[in-house]
């Protein structure tokens, strides 16, 4: 579907919708991509309001549909890692903790739940192949030992994570990019955009996505991609947190396989040679030191992010 969405956003003041100044955001396409939309963000005004734009007008005719949405204040993460300070993205990502917090706590449901995160991996895994051929396995070996294929590696995580279900479910954004969360420096507010994908699941779905969309951000300057690297990781760490106080003993686990899905599947959009050979690899040695830990004793686990977020 065309999306005519801006992805450079600046900061504006909220506006009354019977305003002529009234920004807004202009979506159309295939009548079931454009549906779905449209239903993700109408679920969150039902399940956390605020935190969604508003649908401003839609339109379906035959198979294709559009919409007009509300154009939220605020700049993207990605826009904030790029341009702006140290100071401003530590603000930012300090609300978004919060705001995690608060719609965890909200919409959390006692029912174990399972991600999945091998079975999506091997799902996206073919278009992988097509844009990076050259990750596919060739008999290697190393010192006279045959290297498993990432093949083998994720059947044998999949087995392991049939076992690690996340002990409550709560609703998440389903696509959480850096690109999908907006920051309005003047509100000091989170809000959320391109919703399609929310559902009920396993907090550390969006969690992984997220810290690989810092990791995956193609920058030349070494200082800048340290620093967002740092935040990263420092998102990460806090996430440690709210797993402790919530008694969540096999988040370590089932981070250590969202975290190998998503540097694994988004090698896709990643052209540059280099950055995406450090993220699959990222993704084989993440499933190497999972199946290599001790599944009798969950809570010891823990994965290695200081050696993942740096370069």
């Amino acid at each position: 579907s065309k999306d005519r969405k801006s992805r450079d956003r600046k900061p504006t003041g909220d506006l009354p919708l019977t305003s002529p100044e009234y920004l807004a955001i202009f979506k159309d396409g295939l009548g079931r991509k454009v549906e779905e939309e449209r239903q993700g963000v109408e679920r969150w005004h039902d399940i956390y309001p605020g935190i969604a734009p508003r649908i401003l007008s839609h339109h379906q005719q035959g198979d294709s549909a559009a919409l007009l949405i509300e154009h939220l204040p605020g700049m993207t993460l990605e826009h904030l890692l790029i341009n702006e300070s140290s100071r401003l993205n530590r603000t930012a990502q300090q609300a978004l903790v919060e705001t995690l917090h608060s719609v965890w706590t909200t919409t959390r449901r006692d029912k174990p739940v399972t991600a999945g995160h091998m079975r999506q991996l091997l799902k996206r895994l073919s278009d992988v192949y097509q844009i990076h051929p050259e990750f596919r396995h060739c008999g290697a070996s190393l010192c006279g030992r045959e290297m498993p294929s990432l093949e083998a590696l994720i059947e044998q995580a999949a087995g392991l994570e049939r076992s690690l279900e996340a002990p409550f479910a709560v609703y998440i954004h389903g696509d959480f990019n850096v690109d999908n969360i907006l920051f309005d420096p003047a509100k000091q507010s989170i809000r959320f955009i391109d919703l399609h994908r929310s559902a009920y699941q396993d907090y550390v779905q969006d969690v992984s996505v997220h810290m690989v969309s810092h990791y995956r951000l193609q920058l030349t300057d070494a200082a800048l991609r340290a620093r967002i690297l740092a935040l990263a990781l420092s998102f990460g760490q806090q996430m440690r947190r709210f797993a402790h106080e919530q008694g969540d003993t096999t988040f370590e686990w089932r981070l250590a396989l969202g975290l190998a899905r998503s540097f694994a599947t988004s090698t896709r959009f990643i052209l540059d040679a280099g950055l995406a050979g450090r993220m699959f690899n990222r993704a084989r040695f993440i499933l190497e030191h999972v199946l290599g830990a001790d599944p009798e004793r969950p809570a010891d686990y823990r994965i290695p992010l200081e050696e993942l977020f740096v370069d």
